[in-house]
């Protein structure tokens, strides 16, 4: 059971270092130091020291994931960064409304 776990959480780990850090950056840097944290853990036997790793992966899978959330949030929802129409869309949601499709004289009725 161990040994399925720990490929999840490689995978995961893997995934949000490719997309965070990677594919930004341009640089394989980080997804080659996570590899090679793993290949030198790979002869560890001892159940409680896996658990160890494990549990430490996992966490720093999950602060990974979080942060990229975070960040998708606060790109979405940050006053600065959003326009203003977006701003007033939003507003209208959250209580139950829509904005009235605005009208375009360019396109023709069918």
């Amino acid at each position: 059971m161990s040994a399925s776990r720990s490929l999840s959480i490689y995978r995961g780990l893997l995934k949000e270092v490719t997309q965070q850090y990677t594919k930004g950056a341009n640089n394989p840097l980080y997804a080659q130091e996570l590899k090679s944290a793993y290949r030198k853990n790979k002869n560890v036997t001892d159940p409680e020291e896996i658990q160890i790793l494990n549990n430490d992966a996992e966490n720093v899978l999950t602060f990974l994931t979080s942060s990229r959330k975070h960040k998708e949030l606060r790109e979405m929802y940050s006053t600065i960064v959003m326009e203003q129409r977006k701003k007033i869309e939003l507003s209208a949601k959250r209580v139950g409304l829509n904005l009235p499709k605005e009208y375009k004289p360019d396109q023709s009725a069918e």
